[in-house]
Order: C-alpha cells, then structure tokens, then sequence
C-alpha cells in the first residue's frame, strides 16, 4: 500500500521542519555569538539547543501522525 497525497505532504513538511530549524538555530546563534556582548555564549547555546530540540519534536510528531495515518488506513483495507 502506498502513502497517500496528504502523508506525503506531511513526509516533506517534517523534514523541512527538521532542516529548518537546525539551520536556523545555527544561524541565529552564530549571529548572537558575533555580536561579542556580555554572555553572548550562553544564549547562543540556548538558542541553537532549544532550536533543534524544538525541530527534532516537530519533526518526531510529524512523522508519528503519518505512521498512524499509514496504520489506521492498512488495517481499514484489512477489515475491507
């Protein structure tokens, strides 16, 4: 059985949201880090962390509902 149009559509937005959030947790901390003001380190650590703790969940929740959609829609066609 294949994924359908809106699993496919979650898929890539998971992986976007992945990717998206690395980069922009990298980005923003490495600019707070080049700003050279008091403890700039320590809140360009918290940002590049909450960043890719926040994508890594959103990425894990994406895919989670896919893999339920994916399983409900299997044992429909089962019970069909």
């Amino acid at each position: 059985m294949e994924h359908s149009w809106l699993e496919k559509l979650l898929t890539a937005m998971a992986w976007i949201v992945l990717l998206g959030g690395i980069a922009f947790g990298t980005l923003v901390g490495k600019g707070i880090l080049e700003s050279n003001q008091e403890m700039c380190f320590p809140l360009a650590l918290l940002v590049f962390v909450g960043s890719n703790f926040a994508s890594v969940a959103g990425w894990a929740t994406l895919k989670m509902l896919v893999n339920i959609s994916y399983k409900v829609r299997k044992i429909e066609s089962k019970v069909n």
